[in-house]
């Protein structure tokens, strides 16, 4: 086999492959006579038909099969003796036409991950992690945890901020004559702030059994004009009054979270502020070692990888209620701007992962399988599902658990970065 490599630029080659004619030959020559033996033709008893026939009928097809298996073992063989990583399915250039006792020259182009030179990753500059825990947060944590228990009690009294509503009510359109929408027995809780200020002022002040009346802001578009009073009507009936009841922050209070007593409430509140306050701690720092190996590391990324990761970064930020339609030439010029804002962030991106890559070859970091079953576990808890469950949803997202080990891969990288970084004091 000859290959001869050209570059057309970092990240993309293209090679010129020629498969020589007597190997040609002898896999061509090959399939004819196992098609010979297995083909059934009118007149001659199997393997006793002229090649001739054979090739007659059955030799396009044997060429195609041919073409198939040979293309992408020598195409590989080449990529492996030109030491080249492919991060993308090559592009034939060329048509194919294979003729017998001719070698098969074909060219095609492919997409590489570019070398990125001599690689220093070894006592990266971070600034320290110096985490505490105030008294306030522990209170504040717990204060909390007792709303979260908190009881509501039926009142006889008027309407309070923080009080529990059972209410029915009535949506009609601004002339107040057809009827838009209607619920019985619903829940308002006014506590949770969510309730908006037009409806929670009128509230305010009234009591069981009372009528309210409300007119809502007028929407135009997707926007709610708060000084119009032309919006629909809502009609409220006050079933129920509840005040909010909160238990006592004590000893009994601490065991409703498997605690003996509120000091080791307290103390297992502080130790869980303090772990989160130290997880983020180091989130900043691998963020300040990804900062400096992309900008100490400069080489061009593939225009496949880039794309890709492109289009998953603006898939994230837009907005499903987007009220532009795709093919408005609006749309394409948001798409456009969005594009342009993203592009450097996916070529960060993209960097970053060649280079984590690289440094998880360079020092044999793998990923075991017992490693991969620990994470969709710990996956599986979070989300309160079985195992099986989210191996199925990376399977029918992914086709493969190949991004999970991969992610897990990279955060390996990183804590291997950060355990070898030059620790420093913060200002």
């Amino acid at each position: 086999m000859a290959t001869i490599i050209e570059d057309i630029s970092s990240t993309k080659k293209r090679l010129k492959i020629e498969i020589p004619a007597d190997i040609l030959e002898k896999e061509y020559a090959g399939s004819l006579d196992n098609v010979r033996q297995r083909a059934r033709i009118p007149g001659f008893r199997p393997g006793k038909a002229p090649m001739s026939m054979i090739e007659k009928r059955f030799g396009d097809d044997i060429k195609s099969e041919l073409l198939e298996k040979l293309i992408p073992t020598y195409y590989a063989e080449a990529v492996k003796e030109a030491d080249l990583a492919p991060v993308a399915m090559p592009k034939i250039e060329t048509n194919l036409d294979l003729k017998r006792n001719e070698p098969l020259v074909f060219s095609l182009t492919v997409e590489v991950r570019p070398k990125i030179g001599d690689m220093n990753y070894s006592g990266i500059k971070v600034t320290g992690v110096e985490a505490s825990v105030n008294d306030k947060e522990v209170d504040d944590t717990l204060k909390g945890l007792q709303n979260d228990r908190a009881m509501f009690d039926a009142v006889d009294r008027e309407i309070r901020e923080d009080d529990l509503l059972i209410i029915d009510y009535v949506k009609l359109d601004p002339s107040g004559e057809k009827e838009i929408a209607s619920e019985k027995d619903q829940v308002m809780n006014l506590g949770n702030r969510l309730t908006p200020r037009g409806i929670l002022d009128n509230l305010i002040g009234k009591k069981k059994g009372d009528l309210v009346e409300v007119t809502l802001p007028e929407v135009v578009g997707k926007e709610a004009k708060e000084d119009s009073d032309k919006g629909d009507k809502l009609c409220i009936t006050i079933k129920e009054v509840k005040e909010k009841k909160l238990p006592e922050i004590d000893d009994e209070f601490a065991k409703d979270f498997g605690n003996d007593s509120l000091e080791a409430l307290k103390e297992k509140i502080k130790e869980g502020i303090l772990s989160a306050k130290q997880e983020n701690g180091k989130k900043q720092q691998k963020a300040k070692i990804i900062d400096t190996l992309t900008e100490g590391h400069a080489f061009d990324v593939p225009e496949s990888l880039a794309a890709a990761e492109l289009e998953h970064l603006m898939n994230s930020e837009r907005k499903a209620e987007s009220s532009l339609p795709q093919a408005d030439p609006a749309a394409d010029k948001a798409d456009a701007a969005l594009a342009e804002k993203l592009r450097p962030k996916a070529i960060k991106n993209v960097k970053a992962t060649m280079i984590l890559d690289e440094i998880a070859e360079k020092e044999k970091i793998i990923v075991s399988e017992t490693e991969v079953k620990d994470r969709i576990s710990l996956i599986a808890r979070q989300f309160q599902a079985t195992p099986d469950a989210i191996v199925n949803l990376f399977m029918t997202r992914d086709g493969s658990l190949e991004n999970l080990r991969h992610n897990i891969r990279e955060e390996k990288v990183l804590d291997f970065l950060l355990s070898h970084a030059e620790i420093t004091k913060g200002a």
